[in-house]
């Protein structure tokens, strides 16, 4: 039996095992403290089934010479993330019961004399709006975009490697969600948010969709800005021009809307773009380390 397992997470890509582990770390702590979440085993058996799954069905996948069964056990855990994401807003009180934004407002409110969310209000425009809203939509393009450039490019040795980097950011945001959970200036600050942001033409639907769709208590740190700069760094690793004038814009206009929006305070965004630099620098090195040495 154990040979049979070791067979099987042998032939596991490298994000494959990172959601694993992942999965095991939530299911540790649901067991710690699971009296501080609603039906706290059903999480914990809903985790546990996606890794048998991952354990059991992928290396079945693996074997398919059919491109679209391949394509699935490439592209399962990018269709995966959303429900990954959501899950996570029903543990951000696993550990402390109460928001903590109100460190980060006095630590800006010392640095800044004013909390930026406040005074930056000062810049809206329905023009700007627009463009900061649109702005802020294209993260949700930036994972598949970048992966579709290598993943059709048949570059899959690339497409794993910024894949699992992606996620160990995605991940070490999550469990810091849990750990310092945030709310974030939209909820705790409103009383002071003045500005309309109405936008002209899609900003309606789109921040009616955050509304609906966005996660209470995953402020810290801004996974968005620190997961777009990750993919960044790949595609400018291996194309550059793309990255120039397409993701860097992107990149750039996505984090500035994160505090324009009110989604973000900035220290959010600092600590996300230092995930972002920190792990998207290191997974470049280490994907040229290893491919290096299997040229040779």
């Amino acid at each position: 039996m154990i040979e049979a397992f070791s067979k099987k997470w042998a032939v596991l890509k490298l994000f494959d095992k990172i959601v694993v582990y992942f999965f095991l770390i939530l299911n540790v702590l649901i067991l710690f403290f699971h009296q501080n979440i609603s039906s706290p085993f059903l999480r914990f058996f809903i985790y546990l089934g996606f890794i048998f799954f991952i354990i059991l069905v992928i290396p079945i996948l693996d074997k398919s010479g059919n491109k679209f069964i391949q394509f699935l056990r490439y592209w399962y855990i990018i269709a995966s993330l959303t429900f990954i994401y959501w899950s996570i807003g029903s543990l951000v009180h696993l550990i402390f019961p109460e928001f903590l934004d109100r460190y980060i407002v006095s630590l800006e409110e010392k640095i800044f004399g004013e909390l930026p969310n406040i005074w930056i209000q000062k810049l809206e425009n329905p023009y700007l709006t627009e463009l900061m809203q649109i702005s802020y939509a294209v993260y949700w393009f930036t994972i598949p975009v970048g992966s579709a450039i290598f993943y059709f490019k048949k570059r899959y040795d690339i497409f794993e490697y910024m894949l699992f980097f992606v996620l160990i950011t995605f991940f070490l945001s999550y469990l810091m969600f849990i750990f310092i959970p945030v709310a974030g200036p939209r909820f705790m600050v409103m009383d002071q948010i003045y500005a309309s942001y109405k936008g002209l033409l899609v900003t309606p639907f789109l921040r009616g969709f955050v509304e609906s769709a966005g996660l209470r208590g995953g402020a810290f740190p801004s996974s968005h800005v620190a997961v777009a700069i990750t993919v960044l760094f790949f595609v400018w690793k291996y194309y550059p021009r793309i990255a120039k004038r397409g993701f860097l814009p992107a990149v750039i206009g996505l984090t500035l809307a994160t505090v324009y929006g009110q989604y973000h305070y900035l220290t959010d965004v600092v600590v996300g773009l230092a995930m972002g630099i920190i792990i998207g620098a290191i997974g470049i090195h280490y994907s040229q380390k290893v491919l290096s040495r299997s040229i040779k």
